[in-house]
């Protein structure tokens, strides 16, 4: 670019001077003129160059120009140490002829530029002025250089483009690429951008490779090459390929079977490799990120079962990207019911569909049985009752099987549909400012409905701010509460308890009586006397022990001495009356719910128990404690409804049949006067352990409650009474 314009505008000089000379050789015969003129000359930077120009019948005065300006006409050129004007004079053809060529040593970038050889005019020559030479100085490249440095990093099987920098050139370089001594001739291509100055160039050298695992530690080389280098052969330079690649994981999980089971600690672990080898790890559980979890393993300390059917997730992180690996979760654990016991009441007649539903991993397995039996009636988690008739109400035990796991079970009621009856007390007790709790409840299928009302009138619980009347469904019927805050005189009357189910109603008269409190002086005297009797059993111990200590040193103990010891230890008063006492309630519970019994003798209701219609219901669970049905607590009216589910179900397991206790003497109201004057509670419970000195007290006892109701005669082992509630014939058999 910079030759061609130089070119235009001597090109235009010289056509001017052409017509000058043209016209004054009008006026001559012999007209100086160029023997030889300049040409376009390329050298390499430090080199000579020389620039031709001999005149013929020179009359005029020679002198070069450099880019237009002029150099001088004297031959050492001053100014220009690296310039000179050479050349010497001959004679050819009768006419002198003269060389005055411009030489230049040590070629340099500012040589790179167009000269004129020109002859001045005279008076009788016109000027006269040389072609345009261009000298093109040629500058070899700075050794190229890998963008990187010694090693290039290259992303393992994505494209990746490495780049080779060659300055300074002049002209442009050409760039040249080797794989491990292996020329590569594709995906190559070069940018060149000229500098400042114009003249130089700078070459940028781009190749696209798909570095594979098998590259890693290769040389990758760049080389360089240009018309300054003509004698020699490109310059090379080279790195070594660093094949990076986003992390590689595997994962896997402590179980050496590769199954998990509820309560396991479980570790997971994430095995991997990956360049670089800087890792950022995270965790997650169904996407959601679980805190603290930055490093290869996840602990899961004593898995549950709401792990199953999750996903684990691990994320590993490098600088070239992320990997994750999941893993679903499959935890075996035992079985547990998934709803409530869904009890059911029908018609005689009606279809009855059973629900037992179970979740487990493996899939548990639902059996159906009778209580009681053995047989087995169904499998799966419906069972269908097509026509409920006389023996086929009842209670039905489904079972729920995980292979590996204990077994669950639980009750379900099937009850013929009837009017309600009501089996609570008719006189119920509280003591004056304190709750009050007076129940109501009721066998009835479907289930029922409480109203309540005192002396004939409803009870307005918002207003009153002291009245509520929870209620409390049951498999076989229902239980309302009415409870009384802050017990007042005037809540001492007759409520009516009123249960209807849309088969019939039912209604008892409930009487609060306020529980009688025992004198300060009997209470404090029998504390006295109770620890009376503490201090002589310590001192009867005592004296027993070294008695004992001396028989044993004296006396050679035989096998009927054996015998007749175990005798008297049989024989002694508390553990007959603990012998008969637990034998009173075995009898008295097989009597009243054997799943084989027929019929039983039925007396009418009385108010204080309620009859059951065991057509209906089928065996009931009961519990009569003190004389309340079920006892106080909420959880004895459901029975074994849930058995055997350990960890895996809270359901309810009853404890076994219990004389009264201490725990039984509280202000619930369990045993207090009334139960002295009806003979519940005798004088045998005190001598028994079964009323201490505290309970007196505590006030539930009182002086007045022994008049003439305790004997000086021998206290005979404590029995319970017969029961007093009326029974039907039970359906045993499907």
């Amino acid at each position: 670019m910079l030759y061609k314009a130089y070119k235009y505008k001597m090109d235009n000089w010289f056509l001017a001077a052409t017509i000058i000379v043209i016209f004054s050789s009008q006026s001559c015969e012999c007209a100086q003129e160029f023997y030889q003129q300049p040409t376009n000359q390329s050298a390499v930077q430090g080199s000579t160059v020389v620039l031709r120009c001999i005149v013929k019948n020179r009359v005029g005065t020679v002198q070069w120009t450099k880019g237009m300006f002029g150099l001088g006409m004297d031959r050492n050129l001053p100014g220009y140490d690296r310039y000179t004007m050479i050349g010497s004079e001959t004679v050819m053809e009768n006419s002198p002829i003269e060389e005055y060529s411009l030489r230049i040593d040590m070629l340099e970038l500012e040589d790179d530029d167009v000269y004129l050889c020109q002859v001045s005019a005279t008076n009788d020559e016109v000027a006269i002025v040389s072609e345009v030479a261009a000298v093109n100085v040629l500058i070899p490249p700075d050794p190229p250089s890998l963008k990187g440095g010694l090693t290039i990093p290259a992303i393992r099987d994505k494209p990746t483009n490495i780049t080779c920098e060659i300055l300074n050139g002049k002209p442009k370089s050409t760039v040249s690429w080797k794989k491990d001594g292996i020329p590569i001739t594709e995906n190559t291509y070069e940018i060149a951008t000229l500098q400042q100055d114009k003249k130089r160039v700078n070459t940028f050298g781009i190749v696209t490779i798909t570095a594979s695992a098998t590259d890693a530690g290769k040389k990758i080389e760049c080389g360089a090459w240009n018309e300054a280098m003509k004698d020699q052969g490109p310059m090379w330079t080279q790195a070594t390929l660093d094949v990076q690649y986003k992390p590689v994981v595997r994962l896997s999980h402590s179980n050496p079977d590769m199954t998990m089971k509820e309560y396991d600690d479980v570790k997971f672990k994430c095995s991997w490799e990956a360049n670089p080898y800087e890792i950022t790890w995270k965790w997650y559980r169904n996407d959601e990120l679980i805190p603290n979890s930055n490093s290869d393993i996840l602990k899961i300390p004593r898995i549950s079962r709401d792990y199953h059917g999750d996903i684990i997730k691990c994320e590993a992180t490098n600088s070239v990207g992320s990997t994750v690996k999941t893993h679903s979760m499959n935890i075996l654990y035992g079985p547990k019911f998934k709803n409530d016991p869904k009890h059911v009441s029908v018609d005689n007649g009606d279809r009855a569909e059973l629900i037992c539903e179970a979740d487990g991993n493996p899939t548990a397995e639902i059996k159906w049985y009778r209580q009681g039996k053995y047989t087995l009636l169904h499998t799966g988690s419906i069972f269908v009752i097509p026509s409920v008739r006389d023996g086929k109400f009842g209670v039905y035990t489904c079972t729920a099987t995980v292979l590996g796991f204990n077994e669950i079970s639980r009750d379900i009621y099937v009850t013929e549909n009837g009017p309600p009856e009501i089996i609570s007390d008719a006189t119920q007790y509280a003591t004056l400012g304190e709750q009050a709790m007076i129940q109501c409840m009721s066998v009835s299928s479907p289930k029922p409905i409480f109203i309540w009302s005192r002396n004939g009138q409803p009870i307005d619980y918002a207003s009153s701010g002291r009245f509520s009347a929870p209620e409390q469904g049951l498999p076989y019927g229902g239980k309302s509460n009415l409870q009384i805050m802050n017990t007042q005189p005037e809540d001492f009357a007759v409520y009516n308890c009123t249960v209807t189910n849309g088969k019939g109603v039912d209604t008892l008269m409930i009487t609060l009586a306020k529980s009688e409190e025992l004198p300060l002086a009997l209470i404090i005297g029998c504390a006295a006397g109770g620890v009376a009797v503490i201090f002589t059993i310590v001192i009867a111990l005592v004296i027993y022990q070294r008695c004992k200590h001396t028989d044993n040193e004296s006396y050679a103990e035989t096998d009927s001495n054996t015998e007749i010891r175990k005798r008297d230890k049989n024989e002694s008063p508390s553990e007959m009356a603990k012998s008969t006492l637990m034998d009173q309630w075995r009898q008295d519970y097989n009597y009243r719910y054997s799943a084989d019994f027929d019929d039983i003798d039925s007396k009418t209701k009385t108010g204080q128990y309620g009859g059951i219609d065991t057509e209906r219901y089928g065996t009931m669970p009961t519990n009569y404690t003190n004389g309340h049905m079920f006892g106080d607590h909420p959880t004895d009216d459901l029975g074994p409804l849930n058995r055997f589910e350990n960890s895996y179900s809270t359901g309810y397991i009853p404890s076994t049949f219990r004389s009264p206790s201490r725990t039984d003497f509280n202000t619930t109201g369990r045993i207090n006067t009334n139960d002295l004057n009806s003979g519940r509670v005798s004088a045998n419970d005190f001598t028994s352990g079964r009323v201490s000195a505290n309970d007196f007290s505590s006030g539930r006892v009182s002086t007045t409650d022994f008049s003439g109701r305790l004997s000086t005669e021998p206290l005979e082992p404590f029995r319970l009474p017969a029961a007093d509630f009326t029974t039907a014939k039970l359906a045993t058999n499907v």
